[in-house]
């Protein structure tokens, strides 16, 4: 039953991306933009690549706006990094490329790897996009193929995974309808 719920979840994640892939984007303009960071403290390890902030961190960039009580940001020779946000709750926002719609979440811990493109958000996890809403003890998401997954963990709802998905908008135009002048 566990993944079969599982299974439902990815699925109509997946319906939802392919069905606003235009709109699921982060505003592409924050990549540029510079990073700015402020903390009650802050800790830099230059020979290892790891600094570490403290107390009511903002990390701000562009659009995306996140808030948590320590975050670690850790990068390699090559450039690669790799960040973990925790708190009592770790929290983000960040605009949607070309639209006024906005991608939010919060967890109890955010890890996020420039490698993989990929975020966990981890302890009473939920994914606000748009209108759209999912929530459980663990999310998985992919920035680049946009691919979520969702897990109950040993949750306290009963190993229950919850999505809300708005339907997607009607296309009413007289282009739309089918040459008998009915809505396909």
């Amino acid at each position: 039953m566990k993944n079969n719920c599982r299974r439902f979840i990815r699925l109509a994640w997946l319906a939802l991306s392919l069905g606003t892939v235009q709109t699921a984007h982060a505003e592409k303009a924050d990549r540029d933009k510079p990073i700015e960071i402020s903390a009650d403290r802050g800790n830099l390890d230059q020979l290892k690549g790891v600094t570490v902030w403290q107390g009511n961190v903002i990390i701000i960039q562009g659009t995306l706006k996140l808030n948590a009580d320590r975050a670690t940001v850790s990068q390699d020779k090559q450039g690669n990094q790799t960040m973990q946000a925790t708190g009592r709750q770790v929290t983000f926002r960040q605009k949607m490329d070309g639209k006024n719609d906005w991608i939010e979440g919060q967890a109890n811990q955010l890890d996020y790897n420039t490698v993989t493109h990929v975020a966990v958000l981890t302890g009473n996890a939920r994914v606000k996009r748009g209108n759209d809403l999912v929530i459980g003890n663990v999310i998985t998401y992919n920035t680049e193929t946009e691919m979520y997954e969702v897990s109950s963990g040993a949750s306290s709802n009963g190993g229950r995974v919850t999505a809300i998905i708005q339907p997607k908008p009607r296309d009413n135009s007289p282009a739309a309808k089918k040459p008998d002048g009915n809505a396909p």
